[in-house]
Parts: C-alpha cells; structure tokens; sequence
C-alpha cells in the first residue's frame, strides 16, 4: 500500500501521485488540519473561524474561508477534491481509511489488538509496526496551534504511547530482545520516571543473558527515581532487581498489602461444591478481558455467603486487590450507580474531591484505574442489571462476582443459578452446627427439620442455632415447632418464607434483651454498625444486653473490627425487614426517642472527635449544645474516640451520613444541621467534597427559613467548598449572605468567619482592595470577641494581600503578628500556613535561603499532622523557589509529587499551575515532546475553570514550541 493522501502524524503532509504536494499560506494549512482532524466529520463554519482568527473573526471571516476552500480544492489530488463536500454552514472532508495517516493507525491499531487477543503475536507485532511507522513526528508539528485542536491531538498522541506500550509488551513475550531493548531505551529518554519501562527493560536484558547490564539498568533506574522522586522504587521494581541482582528473599521483606474489602468468610461453610467449583475457574481466566459471574437465586439460599467464600478463596488470582460492595438490592432504598462508583474510587486511592460528579464519568475513572490492574469486584444484593452495569470495568485482567435474587439477561456474565441446597449438603451444614453425633442419632427428625427449611442455608442455619441454644430440645421438637409455624403462615411460597418461619421461631424463643436489639435492628442503619451503637438504641447502659445472643442465633453477623478496635455487627436484610415489621407495629413514641437517641448520641461523639482533630476547621458551630457530652455506652467510647479522631470520623463515615438523612425525615432539621456542620471539618480534612456537598445541601433545604446560626454556619462551610472548587460566583454568594445572616443575629465571630472566606475569594480572583477591606473587618469583629485564633487567621490574611502587591515590607508587621498568635494558642497548622507567607516574604526581599528555610518548617508541620493537601502546596513552592534558583533536577521531583497530590484531591487550579510549570522545566532542558505533554494538560484544565488569560499564557508557549 502506497502512502496515504494526507498525513497529520507528524508535519502537514498532502500527497499525489507518490509525490508531495506544497500547500501555501498558514490559513488554508490550518483550515485543512482541522478537516482532517475530524474526517468524514461535519466541521462548523463557527468552529473554522475560531481556529482561523482566535483573537476575532473580521467580517469577511466567511467569505475568506470559502476563498481557502477554493485553494485546497485546486491543490489537492482530484480524487480528495470530490471528498471535500460543502455543507450548510460548514465543510466536510470525506476520506477512507488508507487515504489519512490517522484513520490508517487507528485501523491498524485495531488489527494488532485483535490479533494479539486472539493469541496471533507475530501477526500482532506486524501490525503494531506497521502502525507506529505511519508517525513521523507530533501531530501537526509544524502547523501553528490551535486550542480546538487540543482534544483531537491529545487523544491521538495518547493512543500513540498506548500502542508503543502494547508493541513492547509483545517484543517482551516474543522474546524479541534487540527491538526491545532500543525501543525501551527510547521511550525512557521521554519518561524517564515510568517504574514499569524500567521494570521491562531489566526484564529484558536479564533474559537476553546481558546481566551485567541488568543490574547497570537497575542501578540507573534506582539513581533517576531517587534524583526526581526522593523516592526508592516501587516493589515490583525492587522484585525485578533483587532477582538481577541475586539477593532475591533479602531485602525490603515487607510488601505493602493490596486493598482487601471483603468480609469475614463463613467458618464453617458446608457444601456448593460444584458451584464453588465452576465460580473458580471461570474467576481465574481474567486476563486480557474482564470475567463477570452473576449467581442469582431465591432469598436464603446463600448467594452471598457464597460469593464472600469464593471471593476469598480467589484472592491470590487478584493480586492488586478485592472490592466488595453492598448494593442494597432487596433494601427499601437500593443504592445508586453513582454512589457505588465514589465508594470504589475511594476504595482505589482516589479523594472523593477529584471525582467525578457524573455517574458516567465516573465509570470511566474506574474502568481507567482497572485497566491495567488485576482486581476482583464482589457486588452483593444487586438489584438488577441497570444498576451493575456501570459499576464493570471495560478491559484489563479484573473479575466481577454478582449477586442478586434476579437473573440478569441484559449483563454481560456467566449465569450461576442457585437453588435450594442438595439434600446431603444441607443435612451435612444442619450436622456442622448441631454436631455429627447428635445428626445420627435423630436423622429422620433432622430430615423434617431440613424439609421444614427447604434446605434454604439460611433457614437451615437460624433453625440449627435455634436448637443449639436450646438443649432441652430434640431435633424432634425443633422439626414440631417450624411445623407449626409454617401452619400458622400458609403454605411456603418462596424461600422468603422459610426464612421468615425461622426468624419468627428465633424470635418467639428470644429473652427480652435479645427481642428488644433484634426489634432496633430494623432501625438503624443498613451498613455495619458497631456495639455500642446498638446499646444506644435499645436504651442499654453497656453494651447491648441482647446482641451477643443475636450473634449465637445466626441473627446477627459480626463482620469484623473497625479502626478503634470494636467489632462491627450486620443483620441479613431478609432479617432486617422482617425486624422493621416488629418496629412498626409497636409503639412508635417509643421508636421516635430510640431514633432520636442514635442521633443524639453520634452528635455528641462527634463534637468529642472535632475537639481532639490535628487540625481546626475555620468554622463555627450550629448552636449551644442542647444535650450535653455523650453519656451510657456513647460515654464509654468518648475516650477512644478522642484518642483517634480521624478514624472514628472515617469507621462511621456512613452511620453519620445516614443520621443526617434520617434527622431530616423525622423533621429534626436542627439535629440534621449541628451533624453536618461537625462533619464539615472531617470533610475538609478528607477531600470528601460530594458528601460535604450532599448534606448542607439536604439540610439547608429542608429548613423552612434561613434565619438562625445553624443557616448561617451551613451556608458559609457551603462557601467554603464552592472556593475549593473554583466556583467563585456561588462561593462569593454562599459567604455573603452567611456574613449577613451572622450580622443581623449578632453574631461577630460568624461574621468575621464568613467575612475571611469573601476576602479569599476577592483576592484570588485579583479584587485586592476589596480582599483588603474584607480582611480588615474580619480583623475587627475577632479582636472584639477575644478570638486569638481568628485574628492570626485575619493577620495572615491581610499580609496575602500585601504580598500580592509586592509590599514585602507592608506584610511584615502582620506576618509576625500571625505568627505570635498562632504559636501562642498552638494552633500548629495556622503557624505552617503563616510561614508559607513568611516565605514569600523572603523571597521578595530576595533572601532565598530563609525563604527555603521557612517552607521546609511548614512542610514538616503538614507532614506531622498528615495534611496531603497543604503538604503539596507547599512543595509546589519548593519547587518554584528551586526553578527560579536554577535547580531542574529538585524542582521536578517537588512538582511531580505535588501534581500527583493535587490531581489526586481535584484541585484544579494548583494542577494547571504544576502542569505549566513542568512544561516550562522541561521545555527549559531539551524535553520538548514531555514539555509539550505537560503544556497541553495546563492549557485543557485553564480552559475548564473559564479562566482565559492563564489559558492565553500557556497556548503562548505552546506556539512558540511549535
């Protein structure tokens, strides 16, 4: 095949003939570009003008652009002439695959990949050559560039590095050494920082028998990684070079461990065979392609309990992790896609900040951070496919095991029906729990009472621990009593039946304690709740009397220990509905104090953790508080808490998000408020801005009127994430009317809070005077109030403000004011982000030395107190204060982590900044390819906060790159 008509892979390139074809003036040039860019493609006569004349169209801007399309058409070959078609308003260039370079790789590209899938290496490693020999050069290389341009150009240029990886990978597993080893080498000279070149590169020479310059390869990689990163590799890394090296087994012995979200499996799990049998295997054949199991079934016959099992017995084929999601299927309120995605994202690292808000955006992150991972994904109670569907990666060697009472045509699975159990496994799970000797002396009773269970597991096990916390009882009187009881319900309709004679038999049986925790459960939150929580709600003064009993009846799972050490307690959700119909038959008066005391008493507990947190939230509380420290079992895990205020806030993250829904519903709204605000500081601590979001939205909705402090609490923490979110406008309108609320109920303190939060807004959208005047007030009201806290948070603020002006020695005064105060009430996070601006300060005045001094004090405080966030802007300063002293080599390493960092936790703004900075690094020492990579990532994130001139500055270097 000849070469193609049009080539953009590279410089612009037209061709006929076999012979190159010369295109004049920089506007037709363009203009032929952007068709090409969207082949076969309507391209807009408004989109054309936009590439054209950036900075404005003239009047003429149509007519010219027809004129250039007149151009094209008598240079380009004759048989492209009858593809470039006028449309109404717009153009359009026709053009098959061979006849564009970029159509050509993409077919091309897919050829190799079939291939490959197909187990056909050599006939893939033609294609993927074939493929990457079409590129000679950046796209568009010597075209001027054009912000239009950007999202085509970095796809391309992704699906480039993409199949470069893909083909070495192939050299890899064909054992093609030479091409690999140059092809690794070059591809290092672009990323010098990719651990996993680094790691086939070893790989590579190692088996080519070049040892010696495998461990020289290593010693490279472990030199760049520790110059750039400050870092030690990864261990894989380390694996490949303990291996080269020949002390394999010696060194670094401790690997962290992979993510692992399972449950406790099943102790004494009893029959399925086959079926675990068939899940195993067909779990383990992920690798290129990801594998999903729906096993659907009636209620109780133990879906999930097989699930769990399997999942843990698989969980070496899955070295990078397990996910286990509960989805609520069978509850009242079935969880929806887009929460689901934000807990697994979490569950893979990432801050619910840097999420996504749309569910479909978010499926793609998650099928983004599985690609190129080995998880398995255990979704229980599933309530259909609509709802799985999103929640399944799209490639890459990951499992997903479902569970769910339907069937699911409509998913993409190998179908694992369950029915009820073989008669010899349910007689042998019955033996398990009662014991072998006692089933062979009352088999034929042991047969009624399985009859009785029909041989559902879960009825099997609440009719077996029935009779084992009876000993008085024969199997006889077991099989009698579920008899009857089956009489009394009508004849058996589905296995929700069976489960629900069991629960009733149980329960009929239970003293009063156990009765009454068994009757709360239907209550309290549908995730894992801990002991105390229970005795909360049953009105017990320790531990709940009762739950200990629950667990000895099979009613009750303890599913294991959260981070302060107490074991958390689930019910089935066949159980819990049924204990919901106990609770709402009973006297609801009752039930609206025990509700009311759970959410009491996870206010309290809250208000101990916020007293005891690293940091102090920069807000102000909802109200007096009306009830008092914790007291009974809340009062006995008060010390606990304050010992481990971050993990208490993180093990009841969804109790506490599910007490803020539920004080809304029963029309609490004032409850709902004083929760929300105490977990704004949490949130703010955490990056978990969609919950922050959620419940002062919720709550501030549900109040009839904005009038009280709690509002105006609400609405300035509502400011406050608009500011971290660089939504401006909505910030400024949330503190502004949160600083009025404040006012008219004389309140200075609020006033003055929500007053720094309006200054924040002003200056970083460049409105210094009045960031001044805000700062000033705020200064005003917290002196005032005698809030020592609040003046260093308003002299810091003020000196911000100087230091944007370039008035070094006008900050000073309140930079060391600041600083006092913050030391003087230990505020040590305050006094980290005075010295932050006590840096500037130096560096204004040209000290660079003291201004390195102080940014390194700060990090080390942020460090201490695990804050990522602040940690990264300062480093992010390091770095700029290492560029601007000529130091490349630091200022990367700083730069690369801050911009995994703020990346990470969404910030935006800070991750444009980083991106142009490392682009400028690079730009500055002969890595134009990575210079441009970086340029592009700035220029898209400046153009995604509506921020133009930053966005100007950047395509600026980008032209001049060009």
């Amino acid at each position: 095949m000849g070469e193609p008509t049009f080539g953009i892979l590279g410089p612009l390139q037209v061709r006929a003939h076999g012979a190159p074809v010369r295109i004049n003036g920089a506007k037709p040039r363009a203009l032929l570009a952007t068709l090409l860019l969207q082949p076969n493609g309507f391209v807009s006569l408004d989109l054309l003008t936009e590439v054209l004349w950036p900075g404005g169209a003239p009047r003429s801007a149509v007519a010219n652009v027809r004129t250039y399309v007149r151009t094209l058409r008598r240079l380009i070959p004759p048989a492209a002439v009858e593809g470039l078609r006028t449309m109404p308003s717009g153009y359009s260039l026709d053009a098959a695959p061979g006849e564009v370079d970029m159509l050509l790789f993409e077919q091309q590209l897919a050829a190799a990949r079939a291939a490959r899938d197909r187990g056909e290496d050599a006939v893939a490693l033609r294609f993927y050559e074939s493929a990457l020999e079409l590129w000679r050069g950046g796209v568009l290389q010597d075209v001027p560039s054009s912000v239009v341009w950007d999202p085509a150009i970095t796809r391309m240029e992704g699906l480039r590095s993409v199949a470069v990886d893909e083909c070495l990978e192939l050299r890899l597993r064909l054992g093609d050494y030479a091409h690999l080893v140059s092809g690794l080498r070059s591809r290092l000279t672009e990323n010098p920082l990719r651990e996993d070149l680094w790691r086939m590169l070893v790989h590579a020479l190692h088996d080519a028998g070049r040892s010696a310059e495998a461990r020289s390869a290593y010693a490279e990689a472990e030199r760049v990684i520790a110059a750039e990163l400050g870092i030690e590799p990864s261990a894989p890394l380390r694996a490949i070079g303990a291996e080269v090296n020949g002390y394999a087994g010696r060194r670094h012995a401790a690997v962290p461990a992979s993510v692992c979200q399972l449950p406790m499996d099943i102790p004494d799990f009893t029959g399925r065979a086959v079926e675990v049998a068939d899940l195993e295997e067909l779990l383990s054949t992920a690798a290129r392609q990801p594998v999903v199991a729906a096993v659907s079934g009636p209620p109780g016959a133990g879906k999930s309990t097989l699930a769990v099992h399997v999942a843990h017995r698989v969980r070496d084929t899955f070295p990078d992790g397990q996910l286990f999601v509960d989805l609520a299927g069978t509850s009242e309120c079935p969880r929806e896609p887009a929460d689901v995605l934000a807990e697994m994202l979490r569950g893979l690292g990432v801050i619910d900040s840097a999420i996504p808000g749309e569910t479909g955006e978010r499926a793609a992150m998650f099928r983004s951070r599985l690609a190129q991972r080995r998880f398995l994904v255990v979704l229980d109670d599933a309530l259909d496919s609509t709802q799985v569907s999103p929640l399944l990666p799209g490639t890459g060697g990951s499992a997903v095991l479902v569970s769910s009472r339907r069937r699911m045509p409509g998913l993409p699975a190998h179908h694992c029906p369950l029915g009820l159990m073989r008669p010899d496994d349910a007689r042998a799970l019955f033996g398990t729990i009662v014991g072998a000797d006692r089933l062979l002396r009352e088999r034929s009773d042991a047969d009624r009472v399985l009859a009785e269970c029909g041989s559902l597991p879960l009825a099997v096990r609440i009719a077996a621990a029935r009779l084992v916390n009876r000993p008085g009882w024969s199997v006889g009187t077991l099989a009698d009593s579920l008899h009857d009881e089956r009489g009394r319900l009508g004849a058996v309709r589905s296995g929700e039946l069976e489960v629900r004679a069991g629960a009733e038999l149980s329960y009929r049986h239970l003293p009063e304690p156990a009765a009454h925790a068994f009757r709360t459960f239907g209550d309290l939150p549908d995730d894992a709740v801990p002991g105390w929580l229970v005795a909360v709600a049953t009105g017990c003064d320790g531990e709940a009397g009762g739950l200990e009993t629950l667990v000895d009846e099979h009613l009750v799972e303890v599913v294991g220990r959260d981070d302060l050490g107490l074991n958390r307690y689930r019910m089935h959700g066949l159980l819990r509905s049924y204990a919901r119909e106990l609770t709402l038959t009973g006297n609801q008066e009752d039930r609206l104090r025990r509700r009311l005391q759970v959410i009491d008493a996870l206010i309290a507990l809250a208000r101990s953790a916020n007293a005891a947190m690293p940091t102090r939230f920069l807000g102000v509380l909802g109200g007096p508080d009306e009830h008092g420290p914790p007291d009974g079992p809340a009062h006995a895990v008060a010390a606990k808490v304050r010992a481990r205020p971050v993990d208490w806030f993180e093990s009841e993250h969804r109790n506490l998000m599910a007490a803020v829904d539920a004080a809304v519903r029963l029309g609490r709204t004032d409850r709902a408020a004083d929760l929300a605000i105490e977990l704004a500081g949490f949130f703010d601590m955490r990056g978990y801005y969609g919950d922050w979001l959620r419940t002062h939205r919720l709550v501030l909705d549900a109040m009839p009127r904005h009038e009280d402090v709690r509002a105006a609490a609400l609405l300035r923490n509502l400011g406050q994430l608009h500011l971290y979110q660089d939504r401006y406008a909505d910030a400024l309108t949330s503190f502004d009317r949160s600083r009025a609320l404040f006012a008219e109920l004389g309140h200075p303190t609020g006033e003055a809070v929500a007053a720094v939060g309006a200054g924040s807004v002003h200056r970083v959208v460049g409105d210094l005077r009045a960031a001044l005047g805000a700062f000033t007030a705020a200064l005003q009201d917290f002196t005032a109030a005698g809030d020592p806290h609040g003046e260093a948070v308003a002299r810091n603020a003020i000196a911000s403000v100087w230091l944007e002006r370039k008035e070094p020695e006008a900050a000073a005064g309140w930079l060391r004011g600041a600083l006092e105060l913050s030391r003087g009430v230990g505020d040590r996070h305050r006094e980290a982000q005075v010295r932050r601006r006590v840096a500037v300060l130096h560096e204004l005045r040209g000290e660079a030395r003291s201004a390195r001094g102080e940014l390194e004090r700060a990090l080390r405080i942020f460090d201490e107190l695990a804050d990522l966030h602040c940690a990264a802007y300062v480093q992010q300063s390091i770095a700029e204060l290492c560029l601007r002293q000529g130091d490349a080599r630091e200022a990367s390493a700083l730069l690369i982590g801050a911009l995994a960092v703020q990346q990470q936790l969404g910030d935006r703004r800070a991750e444009a900044r980083v991106a142009g900075l490392l682009g400028e690094l690079h730009d500055a020492t002969g890595r134009k390819q990575t210079a441009r990579h970086y340029f592009h990532r700035s220029l898209a994130t400046w153009h995604r906060l509506g921020l133009p001139d930053e966005a100007g500055l950047v395509d600026a270097r980008l032209r001049s790159m060009r």
